[in-house]
């Protein structure tokens, strides 16, 4: 592997609605090079009041309309910039579990402890957590995240994730494989199935784009119960659980991680969902697939710009015409490391 001639590339563009909750840096180093996209997830319930000292603390150093899940992201960000270039390296699963502590660091400080008690002492119109103290995840900022490190010497890719934030893999012979999983597909698709099944579900049934239908985002709202999960008896299910920076320790438990050569490797993409071409509904193994091949075709012809350019103009067209009206143009972040042979 010749690190020098290995380049990287960083695209982002901002979603609507709400100042961007993406975050990504990468950098190539003399001995490797390292990349992590981090996509925040607006917190589910609200209005959040007691979160503004933290927003006040960070908007010199970010922006002043910098959401409490935006900080989440951005202390994940940063937490992995400025431990990446340290030798020996850091563990990737430190690096995240250290901006996780950092974010409970900033809740402690505001509530004194992480429990749905101590959030009520200050939020008590947020009832709901009175029901079940695990819904204590509904009203934490919450990031996803994905972090590869591409190690010269050992000619190796190690990736730590969580959520839906992905990484794929562009190999010499024209393949595109997504190595990492998403680890809410199976709880957006029962809530999905759940809706359909009513008597009187709309024809056109994604839950998460049925604007016109409250249970839809109530659904949505309940399945973050899944972050960082534990069950009633605070037992750890790895069937269930979804890893999130949110200040919670179960994180740990949920991580992904594996390790892969860089044999035969062209480029190493890290994205946030947004960066995602759309998918149709029900769509099946084979055709998912077949659209992640499509992809890196896309942007091993036209580069990451261009794809990018491309994914903006089919969402638009699937909105304006009619197919999806309720597609969204969603923060859409990703890095591209192309490796020298």
């Amino acid at each position: 592997m010749n690190r020098d001639f290995a380049t990287l590339q960083i695209v982002h563009s901002a979603g609507g609605g709400h100042h961007p909750e993406d975050a990504g840096w990468g950098c190539v180093y003399e001995h490797s090079a390292t990349m992590v996209v981090a996509d925040g997830a607006s917190v589910r319930l609200s209005p959040i009041k007691s979160l503004q000292p933290m927003l006040d603390k960070y908007a010199p150093q970010y922006t002043s309309q910098v959401t409490p899940s935006g900080v989440a992201s951005r202390l994940i960000r940063d937490t992995v910039a400025q431990l990446a270039g340290s030798f020996p390296l850091i563990p990737l699963d430190e690096m995240i579990l250290q901006a996780n502590q950092r974010l409970a660091d900033e809740l402690i400080a505001i509530y004194g402890e992480l429990s749905s008690a101590a959030i009520l002492k200050h939020e008590p119109h947020l009832t709901l957590l009175e029901e079940d103290a695990r819904y204590l995840r509904l009203a934490l900022p919450v990031s996803t995240y994905s972090v590869a490190r591409a190690d010269w010497h050992a000619n190796t890719l190690e990736v730590v994730q969580g959520a839906d934030a992905a990484v794929f893999i562009l190999y010499q012979d024209g393949r595109c494989l997504q190595i990492t999983p998403d680890q809410m597909a199976q709880h957006d698709e029962a809530a999905r199935k759940n809706l359909v099944g009513q008597p009187d579900a709309p024809a056109q049934h994604p839950f998460f784009r049925q604007m016109g239908d409250n249970r839809s985002s109530e659904v949505n709202r309940l399945n973050g119960i899944y972050h960082n999960y534990v069950g009633p008896d605070g037992e750890i299910d790895q069937n269930l659980g979804v890893s999130v920076v949110d200040g919670l320790p179960q994180i740990a438990n949920y991580m992904f991680q594996t390790q892969i050569s860089l044999d035969g490797v062209q480029a190493v993409l890290v994205t946030s969902d947004g960066m995602f071409w759309p998918s149709p509904l029900d769509e099946t193994p084979d055709a998912a697939s077949q659209r992640i091949q499509a992809m890196g075709e896309r942007i091993t012809r036209d580069g990451l710009e261009g794809y990018l350019r491309a994914l903006r103009a089919q969402e638009t067209h699937l909105r304006e015409s009619g197919i999806d009206p309720h597609q969204k143009h969603d923060d859409a972040t990703g890095l591209l490391l192309t490796l020298g042979k």
